[in-house]
């Protein structure tokens, strides 16, 4: 992937890499313009040299800025398409918060 591509020209050969459909994870190829500033405590992109505190706020400068439009993400609730995390995570926070949280709540059985 190009990261130089210009806005809204797709993916690789113009398609859109599913991220959840087990293609590419978005993640190792987002990774390899990224590093871990230690001194600073600070993620960077090295294709800007931005610098975040949070991982995921790099990752998702990076698919913004300069790999816009190359993921698709798919709400797990209704279906719906995200062209970045962020985009999934908002609307995750919006629409589905009861389903997130009783998703991931534990199971209890009664033992005998």
């Amino acid at each position: 992937m190009d990261p130089n591509m210009s806005q809204g020209s797709g993916g690789v050969d113009g398609n859109k890499v599913d991220a959840d459909g087990g293609e590419c994870n978005p993640d190792d190829v987002l990774k390899q313009y990224m590093v871990f500033v230690k001194k600073e405590n600070m993620f960077q992109c090295t294709l800007c040299k931005k610098q975040v505190r949070l991982k995921f706020d790099v990752l998702s400068h990076m698919e913004s800025v300069h790999f816009p439009d190359q993921f698709v993400y798919h709400c797990e609730f209704c279906g719906k398409e995200f062209s970045n995390r962020n985009k999934k995570k908002k609307h995750l926070q919006q629409w589905h918060k009861e389903k997130k949280n009783s998703s991931s709540t534990a199971l209890v059985v009664d033992w005998p």
